[in-house]
Formats: structure tokens, C-alpha cells, sequence
């Protein structure tokens, strides 16, 4: 009886988160930046095209460019649209916690055609606009 009561309640908990995060998100855009500090790629998803402000660790040796490195590993990069410098004061900030701002992008890389598995395809990913992102340093 004890195990079929803990599943219904794992049950019960799962539909209600899965209710929750949907009706959190209203129709409008709003000036004031959402904080994204989730670990749910569902849930950055749906940020796509809103200011958002993301915590983690940043980092300028990412693949495609610096990134902000979240709490559940996701990442988010800063990819510039043309020549861009990484100098002074992103440099200080390596390995450090900060806070980004940003209208928040998806990347989704094409499919190679013909998908051969000795090439690997490029990923997915979530990022800023370098050119138009605020970065600065989070005191602990």
C-alpha cells in the first residue's frame, strides 16, 4: 500500500509542476528583464526572444565564442555579429560569477546532408548578442 501511495503522490507532484510552468508566461513583453536562473532547457526555450538576466560562470574559451556556463551545465554563449574584441574587462572576469542580460537566441544548427557519422554535427545552442549583452560581476 506504501508504494502504490508514493507513486500516486510522485504523480500528483509531476502533473502539478507540469501544469505550474506552463501558465507562468503571459502574452506580453515586458521592459523589465526575466530572470532565468533555471536549470530547465524547456524553460529557457521559451525565453527565446525576451530580455532575460542569467547567472553562472563565465568563460571566453567556449566553441563558438565566451559563454556564461549555468548552474545545470546549459550554456549560453555571447556571439558577436561582427568583429568583436575580448579584451579588458572580459578577461577579469574568467572562471568568475556573473550576471548576463540579454535578448535571449536559439541557434539550431542545420542537418548535414548526407548525414555521415564520420562528421560531427554542430550543435544547438542558447545565446546573446555580444554586441548588445550586459555582463558584470556577481559579489558572492
Amino acid at each position: 500500500m506504501t508504494g502504490h501511495i508514493s507513486k500516486g503522490f510522485r504523480t500528483a507532484a509531476f502533473l502539478s509542476i507540469a501544469i505550474v510552468i506552463p501558465a507562468g508566461g503571459c502574452g506580453h513583453r515586458s521592459s523589465t528583464p526575466e530572470n532565468a536562473t533555471t536549470d530547465s532547457y524547456e524553460v529557457l526555450y521559451r525565453l527565446i526572444g525576451k530580455q532575460v538576466t542569467i547567472r553562472g560562470t563565465f568563460s571566453l574559451r567556449g566553441k563558438f565564442g565566451p559563454y556564461v556556463l549555468l548552474g545545470n551545465q546549459q550554456v549560453v554563449y555571447l556571439v558577436p555579429r561582427g568583429p568583436f574584441t575580448w579584451g579588458e574587462p572580459y578577461s577579469e572576469m574568467e572562471s568568475k560569477l556573473v550576471a548576463a542580460t540579454g535578448t535571449l537566441s536559439f541557434y539550431h544548427a542545420p542537418n548535414a546532408e548526407p548525414a555521415d557519422p564520420a562528421f560531427a554535427r554542430a550543435p544547438d545552442y542558447f545565446y546573446f548578442e555580444a554586441e548588445t549583452a550586459q555582463l558584470r560581476l556577481v559579489s558572492h
